[in-house]
């Protein structure tokens, strides 16, 4: 049986769902037991955010391409500025969003630079 490929937005849709449920999971008291949990969780991040720049960029470039090939109008409830001028904004925002993610995983990296060196302590009788 030939296996289906998710399309790009379900891809999208579920990393998104994914982030949800680590959320959830890490919303409870005790769910990093450890500082190397979070250093994992944090780096996996980082990961993520390396690759979102590359996944906007190539949904702009696609739009792009689609408008030079005049396969793009806007629908029945967008305002009255003209389609090139929409384009132009819209192309914009996914610029925009490219250097946001970029700028989402440079601060990932630094704040894993701090908790790459984290370890767990036992707790001393004074803590208890």
């Amino acid at each position: 049986m030939p296996r289906t490929r998710k399309s790009p937005a379900q891809l999208a849709s579920d990393a998104a769902a994914t982030v949800r449920v680590l959320n959830h999971v890490t919303a409870t008291t005790g769910a990093y037991p450890y500082p190397g949990d979070v250093d994992d969780a944090i780096q996996g991040l980082r990961i993520l955010a390396r690759r979102l720049p590359q996944a906007i960029s190539q949904g702009g470039a696609a739009l792009a391409r689609l408008a030079e090939a005049g396969s793009v109008r806007l629908d029945a409830m967008a305002s009255a500025t003209p389609l090139d001028a929409h384009m132009t904004e819209t192309l914009a925002a996914a610029a925009d969003a490219t250097q946001a993610a970029a700028d989402l995983e440079n601060a990932l990296k630094r704040l894993g630079a701090y908790t790459c060196h984290l370890a767990y302590a036992e707790p001393t009788e004074a803590s208890r």
